[in-house]
C-alpha cells in the first residue's frame, strides 16, 4: 500500500472507470471517501439496487490517478480533442437540474427490484463500436471488454466496454458500463444528482420513449486525467454511463489489492461535450 492521499487526492481516486466488482449497494460516497483517507486504494463508489446512495451507475473498481506520463500511443479513432469545460454548457434539448446543499448530500431510497439480466455483449458491443464510429468518423479499437450476469459486490449485473479515441498527444477513451437499476429513469436520475461528489449541476435530456440522459460537467479535478460522464436510464430499468476519459488503456498500471492506477493522462478530454451528448442518444436509438 501506498502512503495516503489528502481529501482531493482521496476524491480524485473516486471517478473513473474499469472492470472490476462494484462495492455493496448501501455505500455512500462519503463512505467511500472515509475509506480513501483510511486506505490508498479506494474502492469504487456505489451500485444502483435498493439504496441508492448518490453514486448510482458509475463503474466499477476505482482507479487511483497519478501525475501524467508519457503520453501513449496505439491504435483507436483519431478525432479532435478538447480542454475541459465546466460547467455544462447549454445543449439544445437539456435542461440544467440545479442542486442544493440538502441534494448533494442525502442519499435516497428508489423503490422496486431491478432486471436480473442486462443484454449480451454480443449486442450491446457491436452497437457501441458502430455508434462510436458514427460518431466519430472512424472505427474504434475496443480495449477492454467484461460482462458478468452477476458482480458479487454490486449484487447485479455487469458490462462494461473501452474503445481508444487518438489524440494529438497521445490515447484517451470512450467507456460504456451497463447495469440495471430499480424505480423508474427519473427517480434513479434525481438519486444520482450527485453521483462524482462534486456537487454541481448536471444537464438532463429526456427522450420520446422515457429515457432519461444525465450529462455531469466535465470532471478536472485530477488536470492530467479528466473525465466526463452521462448517465442513460431505460424504460426497461436497464442503465448505461457513457465517460470521456483522458488517458488509455496504455495508462493503467496494477495496483496493490488489486485494480488499476491511471499513470499519466492526455490533460484533456478526446470529445467536446457536445459529441459526447450527441453519441449518447445515438447510443440510445441504437440499442432500441
Amino acid at each position: 500500500m501506498r502512503e495516503m492521499f489528502d481529501d482531493d487526492s482521496a476524491r480524485d481516486a473516486l471517478r473513473t472507470l474499469t472492470d472490476g466488482p462494484a462495492p455493496p449497494v448501501t455505500t455512500t460516497v462519503d463512505a467511500v471517501l472515509r475509506r480513501g483517507r483510511r486506505r490508498v486504494f479506494a474502492q469504487r463508489a456505489g451500485a444502483v439496487a435498493g439504496v441508492v446512495a448518490v453514486v448510482a451507475a458509475i463503474g466499477a473498481t476505482t482507479v487511483l490517478l497519478r501525475t501524467a506520463g508519457q503520453p501513449s500511443g496505439g491504435g483507436g479513432v483519431a478525432v479532435a480533442a478538447t480542454t475541459p469545460a465546466t460547467p455544462t454548457g447549454s445543449l439544445p434539448g437539456w435542461e440544467t437540474i440545479p442542486l442544493d446543499e440538502a441534494t448533494c448530500e442525502v442519499p435516497r431510497h428508489v423503490p422496486g427490484t431491478p432486471p436480473t439480466s442486462i443484454l449480451p455483449e454480443e449486442r450491446v458491443r457491436p452497437v457501441f463500436v458502430d455508434v462510436v464510429e458514427s460518431a466519430l468518423g472512424a472505427r474504434p479499437t475496443v480495449s477492454e471488454a467484461s460482462w458478468t450476469e452477476h458482480s458479487p459486490k454490486a449484487g447485479g449485473p455487469r458490462g462494461y466496454l473501452a474503445v481508444e479515441i487518438v489524440m494529438d498527444n497521445g490515447n484517451g477513451q470512450l467507456q460504456l458500463e451497463a447495469g440495471a437499476f430499480p424505480g423508474t429513469p427519473e427517480q434513479i436520475a434525481d438519486a444520482s444528482l450527485n453521483a462524482y461528489g462534486d456537487c454541481r449541476p448536471p444537464a438532463r435530456r429526456v427522450m420520446p420513449d422515457g429515457t432519461v440522459l444525465q450529462l455531469f460537467p466535465a470532471d478536472v479535478r485530477r488536470p492530467e486525467q479528466p473525465a466526463q460522464h452521462v448517465q442513460i436510464y431505460r424504460p426497461n430499468g436497464l442503465q448505461y454511463v457513457l465517460t470521456a476519459a483522458g488517458w488509455s488503456a496504455a495508462d493503467m498500471v496494477p495496483a496493490d489489492g488489486g485494480g488499476h492506477w491511471v499513470d499519466g493522462g492526455r490533460g484533456k478530454l478526446p470529445v467536446t461535450e457536445e459529441r459526447l451528448a450527441y453519441t449518447a442518444s445515438l447510443l440510445v436509438n441504437k440499442l432500441g
